[in-house]
């Protein structure tokens, strides 16, 4: 099973990333993955099936979804062309720490305020439509106005105190999600497994095998992977070379990445990017 760190970039100006979702089923999945960020997702249209801590929960039109901070979860869907509409929003919880300096210790559900929740739906819809205005160059300001919103209802309305609650996920991970977490931040830099086994304190060959068990997949292949995703953004949302992308994104080469590609997508990442113009 592979559990995939996000590193999330916020929106310039905003303390948080607002990402407007119009796609079919295929690719509305996710792997496993976490991230410090809390995530909200509200279903405009479609249906989406999302596991948290083991357990299912269905999306459909007009409903919302919370995933606390660093919580290990993943989005599949039923119909592979069904068009789902839907906006995700990552929230920081730096941000929060802010006005909530004892965030650590707190979960948010935002099924026990039911007048809460309908807040932070009608912030998320109006964050909806003011992203689909390009012709307004403070409208960031009003984005800031709805994130805030959403800050508030959250802590105020929709929040409880914990012991930090417990990830569904396998025994011993702690080392595996340190390195997981170190591979999110720095995919782009020399890493090699004996700099990892150093960097959680494991041998080399206990490290291999570990790391393995836990992810599925060796060191290297995960390690690439990460590399491959971001490389393939570049070159779908920035334009990139082939070239550029594998050398940014931490590829020894541009073979290796080529190789990675095929086999992940079946494609090299030129005939990738002419099946998916937009990622």
């Amino acid at each position: 099973m592979d559990y995939l760190y996000e590193v999330v970039k916020y929106n310039k100006n905003l303390p948080a990333m607002i990402l407007p979702q119009n796609k079919p089923g295929w690719r509305s999945r996710t792997p496993f993955h976490w991230h410090k960020e809390i995530e909200l997702i509200y279903m405009v249209e479609g249906h989406l099936d999302i596991n948290i801590n083991g357990k299912e929960k269905s999306l459909d039109d007009n409903d919302l979804f919370l995933c606390n901070t660093e919580v290990i979860h993943m989005v599949d869907v039923e119909d592979d062309n069904r068009l789902n509409r839907y906006l995700v929003v990552l929230l920081s919880y730096d941000f929060m720490r802010q006005f909530c300096p004892d965030v650590d210790n707190i979960s948010f559900n935002i099924d026990r305020n039911e007048i809460g929740k309908a807040k932070i739906i009608a912030s998320m819809q109006n964050l909806l439509a003011l992203s689909e205005q390009s012709n307004d160059v403070f409208i960031d300001l009003k984005k800031y106005e709805e994130l805030l919103n959403i800050y508030y209802e959250l802590l105020k309305n929709c929040s409880s105190k914990i012991n930090r609650f417990i990830l569904k996920a396998p025994k011993n991970f702690d080392n595996a999600k340190i390195a997981i977490e170190y591979i999110g931040n720095h995919y782009a830099e020399d890493i090699t497994l004996n700099d990892m086994a150093k960097f959680v304190d494991l041998s080399p060959a206990y490290f291999s095998k570990y790391f393995k068990e836990i992810t599925g997949s060796n060191f290297l292949r995960y390690l690439n992977f990460i590399r491959l995703e971001h490389a393939m953004k570049d070159m779908l949302n920035r334009n990139m070379s082939v070239t550029d992308a594998a050398f940014e994104n931490g590829f020894p080469n541009v073979k290796s990445f080529i190789t990675t590609c095929k086999r992940v997508y079946g494609y090299t990442p030129a005939q990738y990017r002419l099946h998916n113009p937009e990622l």
